[in-house]
């Protein structure tokens, strides 16, 4: 995962803003259960990151579960850090965001889990699987949202959208 910022344009407001891969949203990673991951993820932006893989189960790899300063120190500027953990006993559609600030507005994806091979579906084998992300789009920096609410002790602007990206056959549709 390559951390960078990257211009994108919803709602006719173009802003810089923190992408993975030059993605918004990023990347789906797909694992099959039992599976070691190891992600190397690779920081260029002025932000610490931490990122959570949301739902998986960190068994005896708590640090790699990403919640800044308790399970692991944030990722600094021109820093990278490998997550590695095992994929045990979970299968189904997961996520990963951020974990620090409010970067998870743009920084997240999905996490498909797959049986293990020659081992069915606890249910029937879906027909066709679409993984559907939803998200919100900020016509300004989330940052500078959080920043105020937390000066004025009011709470944070909500989004000018929310958003939803789908695929299909390897294309991919942004609502």
């Amino acid at each position: 995962m390559y951390i960078q910022l990257q211009n994108m344009t919803r709602l006719c407001h173009t802003r810089s803003m923190v992408t993975v891969n030059e993605k918004f949203p990023g990347p789906r990673i797909v694992a099959r259960e039992g599976d070691r991951l190891l992600i190397k993820v690779n920081n260029q932006v002025s932000n610490n990151i931490t990122i959570h893989w949301h739902g998986i189960r960190q068994l005896r790899s708590g640090w790699a579960d990403g919640p800044a300063y308790i399970t692991q120190c944030p990722i600094q500027t021109g820093q990278s850090y490998v997550y590695n953990y095992t994929v045990v006993g979970q299968r189904g559609t997961l996520f990963w965001h951020a974990h620090i600030s409010w970067l998870r507005a743009s920084l997240y994806g999905p996490l498909v889990i797959l049986p293990k091979l020659n081992v069915p579906y606890p249910f029937s084998k879906p027909y066709k699987e679409v993984p559907i992300i939803f998200g919100e789009w900020f016509n300004t920096d989330p940052e500078a949202i959080i920043a105020q609410a937390t000066q004025t002790g009011g709470g944070p602007n909500v989004s000018n959208a929310y958003t939803f990206k789908r695929t299909f056959a390897g294309l991919q549709e942004m609502l």
